[in-house]
This record gives C-alpha cells, sequence and structure tokens, in this order.
C-alpha cells in the first residue's frame, strides 16, 4: 500500500534534508492521527479539505491540531521549518486519512466524497497523481462494498426446513385372553337347563322351543365376550397439539428465512429499479411537486436531498454520476439558468434563506457542527446564523470554495450530495457506523 507521506517527499512538497529520524517522527504523528480521527470521524471532511488545499490558511483549527500532534514527537518541528509547515501538516493528515479509511468504511465514504469536491476547487497540479491514487485506492474499497449490498445475485438459496419429529412413544399392549371356563358355562347353559348360567330352560328335544332359546342364549353369549375384547383393545387417546405446533413453528420460521432471503438478494435491484423510476417520473417526495416545475438550481438541490434520502451511505460511486445526469435532463429555462452557471456565494445565501431549503438546512444542522475553520459547505448552510460567513474571504477560508466560483445546475446539486453521503456516514447522530472487520 502507497505511504503518502512519502508519496510528498518524492514530488518535493517538502523536505527533511534525508534525515530519518525524523521521517519516524512524523510517521508516527501519522498513526496517532488516524487513531484520533477513527475515534472522532466526524472529521473526515475537515481533515480531507484541510489535506487538499494547499492555500488553506495556516491558522486553520485542524492545522492547529495536527502541529500539536507532530510536535509530540518532533518537539523542535517549527525550527526546522520558516513559518508553519502547512505542507508536511498537509502530507501527514492525507497519509493518517487514508490510514483510518482503510479500517474504516464509514471514514472512507465521508473522504472519498469530501475529496471529490474539494479536489475540484484546488490547486494540486503537482500533487494531482498521489491524490488520484489516494481517491481511487479508498473509492474501490467503498465500490466493493457498495456493489455488494447492490447487488442481484443469479440465484437465490434457502436453507432446507429445520424440524426434528417428536420420537415414537411405545406403548405397553398386552392383547385380551377370553375367559374360557366363563364362555363355557354359557354355551353349555345355552345348550340345555343343566348349565350354571341361566340355563335354557328346554332340552333339544323340544325342537322349535329349544331352537329358539338356543340362539337367542348363544348369541348374546359370544356377543358378550366379543364386546369385552374390543373395549380392551381399544385405542389410548394420543395428544398432536404439542408435534403440530412445533411443526407449525418450524415451517414459519422457514419461510420468514425464505423471504428474508428474496428480500435480501433482490434490494439491489429494487434500489435501482426505483431511481430508474424517480429519474424518469422527475417527481420530488419530499416537495411533492415536478422537478420540472422548479428552477433549475432549486430542483437540483431537492433531488440531491432527495436521491441522498432513497440510496444508503455505502453507495457505488456512480451514483454521483446519476445524478448529475438526471438534473442535466431539466429542460433549459429562457433566462439561460438550466445548465448555466451561478456563482456559489448567491447559491449559499439562497440556501441559507430559501423556504424550499427548510429541509435540506434541517438535515445539515443534525448531520454537522457550525463552522468552525475548514469544514463542509453543510455547515454553512445548516448553521447560517452568521452573515458573515458568506464574505468572500470568509467563505473561502471556510468552505475552500471562492466566492466567485461558478457552478452549473447539475455541478451544485453533485456537490450537496456529496458532502451529505459524507456527513451522514460520520455523523454522531448517525447510530452505530458500520465497520469493516
Amino acid at each position: 500500500m502507497d505511504e503518502f507521506l512519502m508519496r510528498f517527499l518524492d514530488i518535493g512538497a517538502f523536505s527533511l534534508n534525508s534525515d530519518d529520524t525524523k521521517l519516524e517522527k512524523l510517521r508516527a504523528a501519522v498513526k496517532d492521527l488516524a487513531g484520533a480521527l477513527q475515534k472522532n470521524p466526524a472529521k473526515t471532511a475537515s481533515f480531507t479539505m484541510v489535506a487538499a488545499d494547499p492555500s488553506v490558511p495556516s491558522s486553520d483549527p485542524v492545522l492547529d491540531e495536527a502541529m500539536a500532534v507532530v510536535r509530540k514527537h518532533w518537539e523542535t518541528v517549527s525550527n526546522a521549518f520558516t513559518g508553519r509547515p502547512v505542507a508536511v501538516l498537509r502530507a501527514v493528515l492525507l497519509d493518517a486519512i487514508v490510514q483510518a479509511a482503510r479500517r474504516d468504511d464509514a471514514i472512507a465514504v465521508a473522504f472519498v466524497n469530501a475529496a471529490r469536491n474539494a479536489l475540484a476547487h484546488t490547486e494540486t497540479a503537482d500533487e494531482a497523481p498521489l491524490w488520484r491514487d489516494a481517491v481511487s485506492e479508498i473509492e474501490t474499497k467503498v465500490d466493493a462494498r457498495a456493489e455488494a449490498e447492490w447487488a442481484t445475485p443469479e440465484m437465490i438459496s434457502v436453507e432446507p426446513l429445520q424440524y426434528t419429529p417428536p420420537a415414537p412413544r411405545e406403548i405397553e399392549f398386552e392383547p385380551p385372553v377370553v375367559d374360557r371356563s366363563a364362555l363355557l358355562g354359557s354355551i353349555h347353559s345355552a345348550a340345555g337347563p343343566w348349565g350354571p348360567n341361566n340355563p335354557n330352560q328346554f332340552q333339544p328335544s323340544q325342537g322349535s322351543h329349544w331352537s329358539q332359546q338356543f340362539a337367542d342364549k348363544m348369541s348374546s353369549a359370544i356377543a358378550e365376550t366379543l364386546d369385552a375384547m374390543a373395549q380392551e383393545l381399544a385405542p389410548a387417546p394420543v395428544d398432536l397439539s404439542a408435534p403440530l405446533a412445533s411443526l407449525a413453528k418450524a415451517v414459519t420460521a422457514h419461510v420468514e428465512a425464505a423471504l428474508a432471503s428474496f428480500s435480501s438478494a433482490t434490494t439491489g435491484l429494487q434500489r435501482r429499479t426505483y431511481l430508474l423510476w424517480w429519474k424518469e417520473a422527475m417527481f420530488s417526495p419530499s416537495a411533492h411537486t415536478s422537478y420540472l416545475e422548479m428552477p433549475a438550481f432549486q430542483a437540483s438541490a431537492l433531488m440531491a436531498l432527495d436521491l441522498h434520502e432513497q440510496v444508503p451511505t455505502f453507495s457505488p460511486a456512480s451514483v454521483s454520476a446519476f445524478l448529475k445526469e438526471a438534473i442535466r435532463s431539466l429542460p433549459v429555462e429562457p433566462d439561460g439558468e438550466g445548465e448555466g452557471q451561478r456563482d456559489v456565494a448567491s447559491l449559499v445565501r439562497e440556501a441559507r434563506s430559501a423556504e424550499f431549503m427548510q429541509p435540506f438546512r434541517a438535515l445539515a444542522a443534525q448531520y454537522v457542527l457550525a463552522p468552525i475553520g475548514r469544514g463542509p459547505l453543510l455547515a454553512l448552510i445548516g448553521h447560517g446564523q452568521d452573515a458573515a460567513t458568506t464574505e468572500a474571504t470568509k467563505l473561502r477560508d471556510l468552505v475552500g470554495v471562492d466566492a466567485s466560483s461558478t457552478m452549473t445546475a447539475s455541478e451544485w446539486g453533485t456537490f450537496l450530495f456529496r458532502e451529505l453521503q459524507a456527513a451522514r456516514a460520520t455523523s454522531a447522530n448517525n447510530g452505530k457506523r458500520a465497520r469493516k472487520r
């Protein structure tokens, strides 16, 4: 993996006079800053914006923090350079950010989005290759996770039904035995007046009288014997409620698991399908009106907000490109606004005061703190009490963008979307962040 501290040295951004001990001290400072960033990921955007800008004010609080960490390991650092060593501190910051981003996916998201925005408004010609490599490495990492979460597998596998039937119950059974002596006595009694059990009063020589009595008594004797055996053979009642309840529970769990697998497997497809529907409909779910009925720059800001709320933190880089193309499909208005350009100062003032930006301001205030030194544009939008922050010099110091810089509607919307994604990834109000284990 690249060590970006060395990359700054290689391009001559600063010199350590071939002193390896000083290099080791800077490496120790990088390690400490990376650890501090992992403990407070909300600083990722500010760290990135300062590291990306060679013209950042030397008094910026992020540089103060970095200088304090470097001084812990290199007490005489101030004497080694004329003035504050901004180039050294920027190199230390970038290396620390990349190291933290390699271990923490949320920091990676914030770094990529913040860097994409910042580098478009800074002069880093000599540093362009190393910044390109840093952003490419971390963006590839973010995209790999995002693509896995957005992918739709060719097949959905479901585990077999987990059910164990109850063990067969052993039933003790003794076959009934006919009481032969009792049956013999009954038959003997049916045959004539000599039997012991209610004997037949007629003798066989008496013809029909005897035979009628014999049939009655003989059939009773046989029926009573068979009835007694049938009662002994009657099965004991079996309670199936417990095994049936267990089977029903297993089937329910199996179906729920199958539905969950299907839902998880088709999440990416559902997202992509919804985004295509959203782009074709050009309808704002937050404003409940068509983007086509709004001024282009108003529509672009709302499209950034709506898309941010539709996609998860870990989204492919192509989502930003998707938004840019969606905004470009807005019609060009008669006054030329459409894909015309507006200066950043007027866009920021509108974002801080326009009624349609109220939901955006509320979310920005939730994501980031009030501006102190270099930080995201969201800080100015969400905490707009200080009107002076939109003055040209102040604006440049706080967000790294010249007040006179111009943006198209698609650039403005994409810029805001990236800031929202970066802020959500590392916001302290975003609940437990997802880390790469």
